[in-house]
């Protein structure tokens, strides 16, 4: 999905995935939430749909990730817009104290969310619906051949970056194009790398990394 949009948007991208995303095996929640949170695309992907959970309350990290959980049937849908701390304040706007907050998650989160939600008084419990798994250096031989002509490479989570940072550190090629990352965790196991250029999205979606690869290009161009 993030090549057609990158490709939508006027680049060449080779698409080659630092983290695999892998089902975990889980059955259906003993006991049905209030509500369901949604931190990544991908936990919405890959969980396994129960039309009796469809009218539960719905919050979701981002536009693009509400919407995806719109597609898979559940109907109240709410958008946090933002990261994985944004859910927080709709949640706390939306529901009860007290109300059971299931996080539908992988099975390393980005964030503490969990704590967060019982800080505010939520009875918050997690679902680990997938797992994601670094890729192979081996499996990234053949970008590090093209790597001389990729002026910019896009960075979707901490764990992602941490493992681009590594793979970089130990290729031959000093390469010095842009490292586009989606949060500042994202894109600080690049300030010590000594050479690429790092920039953070002005929000937290693809649409905001997008947008900084538009501005690259707009200032290559003057």
């Amino acid at each position: 999905m993030t090549g057609r949009h990158v490709r939508s948007a006027g680049y060449s991208p080779l698409l080659e995935p630092a983290l695999r995303i892998v089902p975990a095996a889980v059955a259906k929640p003993v006991a049905v939430p209030d509500a369901l949170v949604f931190t990544s695309l991908h936990g919405v992907r890959v969980h396994r749909f129960f039309p009796s959970l469809a009218s539960l309350p719905v919050f979701a990290v981002g536009d693009h990730t509400a919407r995806f959980a719109r597609l898979r049937g559940y109907r109240d849908v709410y958008s946090a817009a933002g990261n994985v701390h944004d859910p927080r304040k709709l949640i706390g706007q939306t529901m009860r104290p007290g109300s059971d907050i299931l996080h539908l998650s992988a099975a390393q989160p980005a964030g503490d969310l969990l704590a967060i939600l019982r800080t505010d008084g939520f009875a918050a419990r997690r679902l680990c619906v997938y797992e994601a798994i670094e890729a192979n250096p081996l499996d990234l031989e053949w970008v590090a051949g093209s790597l001389v002509e990729v002026d910019a490479i896009l960075v979707h989570s901490p764990r992602a970056g941490r493992h681009i940072a590594g793979w970089l550190s130990q290729q031959r090629i000093g390469w010095n194009g842009n490292v586009v990352c989606i949060s500042p965790a994202a894109a600080k196991p690049f300030h010590d790398l000594g050479y690429g250029r790092v920039t953070i999205a002005a929000r937290p979606t693809e649409a905001a990394l997008i947008d900084v690869l538009q501005d690259i290009r707009d200032d290559d161009c003057r």
